[in-house]
């Protein structure tokens, strides 16, 4: 949880930085190649979290692997990251930018969760009803559960519309050892 809140305040600041310098393309291409080296290669961000390396030596690693290759705006975010102490979740910090950035751009990423896959009729067919709910383009991305037993569980964004059987079963349950019977 911890994360998930470092990890949107700092897009945060970055995101406002981006719109007041106009440079949210740029900024959004240099976070998705940090969070690409970050996935391809853990050493970097293993290294940033070790608390027995000094900051001064965390800091010349990130002025050589960075400066010069990003934009002066980007490169002082990340030490400011590092100074904070919060590089353990640059890859949070990443997401949650690009978040920021599609939502900015109309976009809302959507995960949809059924028991059985869909075929690209149904995609379609949902994706459009979401896009006229929400007036937003979704960005659909689909997954499949067998334990939900049917209906669809959708992850629009920071919400979760949970329509499945797994959900109204666990409902009728409560409802049900809530009835007194005398």
């Amino acid at each position: 949880m911890i994360a998930a809140e470092v990890a949107k305040r700092y897009a945060h600041g970055l995101f406002l930085l981006a719109l007041e310098k106009n440079l949210i393309d740029r900024l959004a291409e240099e976070m998705r190649d940090l969070d690409n080296l970050l996935s391809a290669d853990k050493s970097l961000l293993r290294f940033l979290a070790a608390p027995q390396v000094r900051d001064h030596d965390k800091f010349a690693v990130m002025r050589n692997v960075f400066s010069g290759k990003v934009s002066r705006e980007f490169e002082e975010f990340l030490m400011h990251v590092v100074t904070k102490r919060r590089n353990p979740y640059l890859r949070d910090i990443a997401e949650a930018f690009e978040n920021l950035v599609l939502e900015y751009r109309g976009y809302v990423k959507t995960k949809v969760v059924t028991a059985v896959p869909m075929d690209e009729k149904q995609k379609e067919t949902l994706a459009r009803k979401l896009e006229s709910k929400t007036r937003k383009r979704i960005m659909l991305r689909t997954a499949v559960d067998p334990s939900i037993i049917g209906g669809v569980v959708v992850f629009l964004g920071d919400k979760i519309i949970d329509m499945s059987i797994r959900y109204r079963l666990s409902v009728l349950r409560d409802q049900l050892q809530a009835l007194k019977v005398h």
